[in-house]
């Protein structure tokens, strides 16, 4: 019975925290930065992300965690200890949130080969 508290605890861990570091993730981005009106003046100020990509980006940090969490317990079933079992849920479920948050922060910085950075500088092809 213990285990089993620890496993429901650990997708419902699991679900907080990538909410939250799913809604830092998006936040902090330069795109989203420039969407709620961080440009020049205000250019660029759309606030409709608020109510089409945030709640995407909600759901999605609250629910690929505690999925993963419960199918790496589901896949090791009764073949290991239920202490390896959730330690290995717990890595997986390390690595996955790690992932998603890569993928997220790639979706909302994307690249721009015009503008490079180095050590801090902006250097861009029409800068004199």
């Amino acid at each position: 019975m213990e285990q089993r508290d620890a496993a429901g605890y650990g997708g419902c861990a699991a679900a907080a925290l990538g909410a939250v570091t799913a809604l830092y993730v998006w936040g902090s981005s330069h795109r989203t930065g420039v969407h709620l009106g961080t440009g020049f003046e205000g250019q660029g100020r759309d606030l409709s992300v608020l109510w089409t990509e945030l709640p995407l980006v909600l759901l999605a940090g609250t629910l690929v965690p505690p999925v993963s969490w419960l199918l790496t317990l589901r896949l090791l079933g009764g073949r290991a200890r239920p202490r390896c079992r959730v330690l290995v849920a717990a890595v997986c479920t390390a690595g996955v949130l790690a992932l998603s948050a890569w993928g997220l922060h790639a979706w909302s910085n994307p690249h721009d080969p015009d503008r490079v950075r180095l050590s801090g500088t902006v250097v861009s092809d029409l800068d004199p």
